[in-house]
């Protein structure tokens, strides 16, 4: 998660994903009894995290910011996935940044398929060396 004034900027000079790929995944999802929520008082606890997106465990809501990017939302999507199939141990550092590496590394391969801007990708790649540093820094003991 970033500071919550760096996320502003970020949803600031991102590009919106369209409407319609939010409505068509919408829908899909409340078929298999999820909620995707999006509203102004959302958009606020967001920022406030530090993050465009949140899925609140065991998995039953998704939330994302009204001027959500593609990659806050693909991000969010393929973060789903993980916590549907118990990727996700909210205790165990080293698993979930295995799994925030997973998803940038996902979303920069995929780049042209999910739309992602190259300013978008320019951040998942920062975010990918820090993930990829701290689990680094863990692994070795904290050296």
């Amino acid at each position: 998660m970033l500071n919550s004034k760096k996320t502003d900027e970020i949803i600031d000079n991102q590009i919106p994903i369209s409407r319609e790929i939010i409505k068509r995944v919408k829908n899909n999802l409340a078929e298999k009894g999820v909620t995707l929520a999006q509203s102004e008082e959302l958009d606020i606890f967001l920022i406030q995290r530090g993050a465009e997106a949140a899925t609140l465990a065991p998995g039953d809501v998704i939330i994302m910011h009204t001027k959500v990017s593609a990659s806050g939302f693909y991000e969010e999507l393929i973060h789903y996935g993980q916590l549907k199939r118990g990727g996700f141990d909210i205790y165990s550092d080293v698993e979930n940044l295995k799994k925030e590496i997973e998803a940038q590394e996902k979303m920069i391969k995929y780049q042209k398929a999910y739309r992602i801007t190259d300013y978008e990708i320019e951040i998942l790649k920062n975010n990918l060396k820090d993930y990829r540093k701290k689990l680094d820094k863990i692994m070795n003991g904290g050296k």
